[in-house]
């Protein structure tokens, strides 16, 4: 199961179901950051819009990422 991490620190497992449940969790358009066991899905207007920042998703990006973002394998993602 693919993980939202939210910017609270909250953190729900969730079953990835269609691009529309993406945009509409992470608030927008998304793009894709690797990481060590799997990839970020983070909204690609997340400066623009000022999100706050999300400190788990900066921890396993190893750089500054805002707003709530979704992580999952990539075998969730098709590969």
């Amino acid at each position: 199961m693919a993980t939202l991490l939210k910017t609270d620190g909250t953190e729900t497992k969730i079953t990835l179901e269609s691009l529309n449940q993406i945009q509409t969790l992470i608030d927008g358009y998304f793009e894709q950051v690797n990481v060590d066991g799997g990839l970020l899905m983070i909204n690609e207007d997340a400066i623009a819009k000022n999100l706050p920042l999300n400190d788990k998703a900066s921890q396993l990006a190893q750089q500054s990422i805002r707003g709530d973002v979704i992580f999952a394998t990539h075998d969730e993602v098709g590969g």
